[in-house]
């Protein structure tokens, strides 16, 4: 009897280490300032730590925390103006920049928000644009009616706006 005590005792135990451990592992949701829900656990780090809003956007890219073409890109942005210097751009930065901003427009992330990815789904259907074009960085010129898909295109289209 004493032995199936013991057994007993070690296998609950087991059962509460073991949801302990696969709590502490899911990934936790939060909503941002848009109410949208974002994953936050083992999500990369990035530069942009929040969507990015800008009053008068001539565009919106969308884009994958943890790409590193997009990465790249955000580097590029800082590099060149684009968006505000610093380790860490969120929409506080953003507001104090946006005065100076040489190009509006809106950044949104879509690997771990489900709310983007199905925005970014919309747009990608309203060009007419195959699943197999879409991917990230995308970005959607919502005065034009047109996309840049890859770091290159989306630079161009900086570039261009600014000319």
């Amino acid at each position: 009897m004493k032995k199936f005590i013991y057994a007993l005792v070690i296998i609950i135990i087991l059962i509460v280490v073991g949801i302990l451990i696969y709590r502490s592992s899911k990934a936790k949701t939060t909503s941002d300032t848009a109410g949208n829900t974002t994953t936050t656990a083992s999500q990369p780090v990035s530069l942009v730590s929040a969507d990015i809003i800008m009053p008068d956007a001539v565009a919106t890219i969308y884009y994958g925390n943890g790409c590193p073409h997009c990465t790249n890109l955000e580097k590029w942005l800082q590099e060149n103006k684009y968006l505000p210097g610093g380790s860490k751009i969120d929409q506080t930065v953003v507001d104090n920049w946006i005065a100076t901003a040489k190009v509006k427009f809106n950044m949104k992330e879509v690997w771990y928000n489900k709310t983007n990815s199905a925005e970014l789904t919309t747009n990608a259907t309203t060009l007419g644009l195959p699943s197999d074009q879409v991917g990230v960085p995308f970005l959607f010129d919502s005065v034009n009616k047109k996309s840049f898909v890859g770091e290159t295109d989306i630079q161009t289209f900086f570039t261009t706006q600014t000319k």
